[in-house]
């Protein structure tokens, strides 16, 4: 179920950026997320920084929201099993509602941690967000993961009218999600 989660968010996050077309390219041609920072020698694997805006309507309103991802060298260092080490990332989420400002926060994996066990605690980053439109309210799928790895746990961060939000595990199976990828592709 978490494979076919991360493929799924995967292969949504490389269709959402055929907007930006060197992001779309590298997605293409398979190159890694994670790139070597020549500015710095201190062996820290970061993610590349991501950026992506778009335009949902639901419940007659009309939501431009834009995610920001970026590398953060002043969170806590993650170490996998093998020593290896990640910086965690940091998301920014805007979100105007029929043209006015509406939602601004930016969100570390501290926001999710009472979402997640001890070792995606300890050993996982922040590493993917992006609108879930077969969610009633405007909700984005979240996930944690183990860096370079398959393993991840899936969240699900709603926000009401009012700016708020509520966060919890996506508990969705692998039926339910390929249900949802046939329905849209009208199958």
């Amino acid at each position: 179920m978490k494979k076919l989660f991360l493929t799924l968010l995967t292969a949504i996050f490389a269709l959402a950026a055929c907007v930006n077309k060197p992001t779309a390219e590298k997605a293409a041609t398979g190159v890694n997320e994670y790139a070597a920072d020549e500015a710095k020698a201190d062996g820290i694997q970061r993610m590349q920084p991501y950026h992506y805006a778009d335009t949902v309507r639901m419940d007659g309103h009309t939501y431009v929201y834009t995610i920001h991802r970026e590398a953060s060298d002043s969170l806590p260092i993650v170490v996998d099993d093998e020593g290896t080490r990640y910086a965690d990332n940091v998301y920014k989420l805007t979100v105007q509602a029929d043209g006015h400002s509406f939602f601004d926060r930016r969100f570390t994996k501290s926001a999710f941690a009472s979402y997640l066990s001890s070792d995606f605690r300890a050993k996982g980053i922040l590493d993917g967000m992006m609108c879930d439109e077969t969610q009633p309210a405007l909700t984005f799928a979240v996930s944690v993961s183990l860096p370079q790895s398959d393993m991840m746990e899936p969240l699900l961060l709603r926000i009401d009218r009012q700016g708020g939000i509520a966060i919890q595990r996506d508990e969705r199976g692998e039926a339910d999600l390929n249900a949802t990828v046939d329905d849209e592709d009208g199958v």
